[in-house]
């Protein structure tokens, strides 16, 4: 059972009228870059900076349809989106952070593959932002999206166990993560990984859910495993820390400050208070 809803908050079909509702100003649309949005404070909080489309006139090239939530249109706007989307994930609603999510993934791939990979000829917006086509060889690209594992690891005593990155700030712990590589299964990839990370072998692999994580364009896949406990020996490199933590063990390092947990709004987050069984400790 997968711990998040499966359906989606966004409507991604298209509405045989959709133009004509762009023309009378009924779709709306955000800026998006492939760094971030464009967010409005207001008083309902953290809101994406909604615009109408009236006396626009529609360019495939810069507005890249995202899907319909309440039966409007919404648009990702290619533009100077300079909010971060990691910082602002945490604030935006449910169904918003979906269209962020989705129009930075979209920006992400745009600006990175103007060329076509089979013949080098300039490619052109296609399928209302969702795709790129080769006028010249009549090729057809979609947005590329790279699978990783990420997995909370539990032992006999249903400890679990977290890691430092050494390219994190102090503190900051989180369970393990890493990208599919060619040819291997996402179970393969995740007994490599944590092997390679930590030299610990883990058991009963069981997917939990997925997240999208367009920074720059992973679809992250969740899942328990469990290990028998050892002392994990981190590789130095990538991970340069790790240690089983308790319940309350985990609690004391968060409200003593040494102990510094993903956003809230990731995947990993989720995970570790699945696992934890409650609200974690704000960090």
């Amino acid at each position: 059972m997968s711990m998040w809803e499966e359906a989606s908050l966004i409507d991604f079909s298209v509405d045989p009228d959709l133009m004509e509702i762009w023309d009378q100003g009924r779709a709306r649309f955000f800026l998006a870059s492939p760094r971030g949005v464009d967010v409005v404070e207001g008083p309902d909080g953290t809101r994406l900076a909604m615009t109408s489309s009236a006396g626009l006139e529609y360019d495939p090239e810069v507005y890249l349809y995202l899907g319909q939530v309440g039966r409007v249109p919404r648009f990702a706007c290619l533009g100077e989106g300079d909010h971060s989307l990691r910082e602002v994930m945490t604030q935006l609603p449910e169904a918003e952070v979906e269209l962020a999510l989705r129009g930075v993934a979209l920006a992400q791939y745009h600006a990175s593959h103007p060329y076509c990979s089979q013949c080098g000829h300039l490619t052109r917006a296609g399928n209302l932002g969702r795709t790129r086509l080769c006028d010249s060889c009549g090729t057809v690209h979609f947005p590329r999206t790279d699978p990783a594992i990420i997995v909370a690891i539990t032992d006999e005593d249903d400890s679990l166990l977290l890691g430092h990155h050494e390219g994190w700030e102090e503190g900051r712990y989180s369970i393990f993560a890493g990208f599919v590589e060619a040819g291997e299964s996402l179970e393969q990839a995740l007994c490599r990984e944590v092997g390679e990370e930590v030299d610990v072998a883990v058991t009963d692999i069981r997917y939990q859910g997925s997240q999208p994580w367009p920074m720059p364009r992973s679809l992250m896949l969740g899942f328990t495993a469990s290990a028998v406990r050892k002392e994990p020996c981190p590789d130095g490199e990538e991970i340069v820390s790790a240690r089983w933590f308790s319940r309350e063990e985990l609690r004391r390092a968060i409200e003593n400050g040494d102990v510094v947990l993903p956003i809230s709004a990731s995947i990993a987050y989720r995970l570790i208070t699945a696992w934890y069984g409650e609200p974690l400790p704000a960090s």
